[in-house]
């Protein structure tokens, strides 16, 4: 089951999962998004979710989603303290496997899932070949380096932040054309064209809204290098940036999430929340200085074609079938066992009192040989 956080793509796929549990492969890291629409919207039972936030969270995430329903503020998930709230363990209630492409995600899960859990690189197939306009049919000036951002422009791709790092320092300004691809939020977007009147950028960024594949392909075949960040980090992966590094792009990311594992020769890494200044740096590294801009992408490519290649995917999707094969008797048991005591009204207090649940897991432990 390849769960996302985006109701509509997913929902029908959560709702089979429910029905008949199986392997789940888990693309993004917060799913708040997708479980407050779920009982929000699609179900109209909000007193589900703040259930849902309090088993999960405790007191601490019931009075946020109590918060988020009654409006008092910004909604939980159109804020940063989504990352405290994620989510992603309903998702995986009652699996018998969970795939992640992060090793950050992947001891998340662990943390809360007693079956067996796996990280595979997301795969990524580059989309057929077009045929490339030359960059003076896109008005591409050849003094400048270009550089790419590609895919939803919202707040946390930190495109401000480049523009403010630009509006400050007139030497890389001069020396870039910055190409913002994407369909954007309409406040940000007209805040962000309001910055670049303010500061003078209309002659260096390029806004350019949703294109097509053709123009996407022609922009960063010709880009010297790419800006991917992200901050929050709610993806587990990431596809433009496989795309960008099979390419042979170096890209600016932040080291944060999936982004922080990657090797530090092969990215230029800035901190989650870089400033201006910092962000200037790492522009002016790579707008200054071809070699290096050629020396990172070269290894950017070579990582991207040795990890995030399908025939490794399958492999290890094949491999950790196997693994998932064998524990699912014992989770089936596990799962079973659970039901029956929660039919027979075994809560945490009485527990507490009987100590029925240690009882048991010591009796399967022994007869299934996993020791004490």
């Amino acid at each position: 089951y390849n769960l996302g956080n985006y109701l509509p793509f997913h929902r029908e796929i959560y709702e089979i999962s429910r029905q008949a549990p199986g392997v789940c492969i888990l693309h993004d890291f917060v799913m708040q998004h997708f479980f407050a629409a779920y009982f929000l919207e699609h179900l109209g039972q909000p007193q589900r979710y703040v259930e849902l936030m309090g088993r999960h969270y405790g007191e601490a995430g019931r009075r946020a989603a109590e918060a988020s329903i009654a409006r008092r503020g910004p909604p939980l998930w159109e804020t940063d303290a989504v990352m405290e709230f994620p989510l992603f363990e309903p998702a995986i209630q009652g699996a018998y496997g969970v795939i992640t492409h992060a090793e950050f995600f992947r001891q998340r899960v662990e943390a809360v899932f007693a079956g067996p859990v796996a990280r595979l690189h997301l795969p990524y197939i580059p989309p057929p070949a077009t045929e490339i306009p030359p960059r003076r049919a896109l008005g591409l000036d050849e003094e400048r380096v270009l550089a790419v951002t590609v895919g939803h422009v919202n707040r946390n791709k930190r495109v401000r932040a480049v523009l403010e790092a630009l509006a400050k320092h007139g030497d890389l300004r001069s020396r870039v054309l910055y190409a913002v691809l994407g369909p954007p939020e309409p406040g940000y977007e007209r805040e962000l064209r309001e910055l670049m009147a303010r500061w003078g950028l209309e002659q260096c960024i390029r806004l350019l809204g949703y294109v097509e594949d053709r123009l996407l392909a022609a922009y960063l075949h010709h880009a010297d290098f790419c800006i991917n960040l992200r901050f929050p980090v709610t993806e587990g992966a990431s596809a433009s940036l496989a795309e960008q590094m099979l390419l042979g792009k170096p890209v600016i990311v932040a080291r944060v999430g999936c982004y922080a594992e990657l090797p530090e020769d092969c990215v230029v890494k800035v901190s989650a929340t870089a400033g201006r200044e910092e962000l200037a740096e790492a522009l002016r590294r790579l707008i200054f200085d071809p070699a290096a801009r050629q020396a990172i992408g070269a290894r950017a490519k070579e990582f991207a074609e040795t990890h995030f290649q399908p025939r490794h995917y399958v492999q290890g999707l094949l491999e950790f079938a196997r693994e998932v094969r064998s524990a699912k008797p014992l989770l089936k048991l596990a799962d079973g066992l659970a039901s029956e005591l929660a039919r027979l009204g075994i809560d945490e207090a009485v527990d507490r009192q009987t100590g029925l649940v240690e009882h048991l897991a010591r009796e399967c432990a022994r007869l299934f040989g996993a020791g004490e």
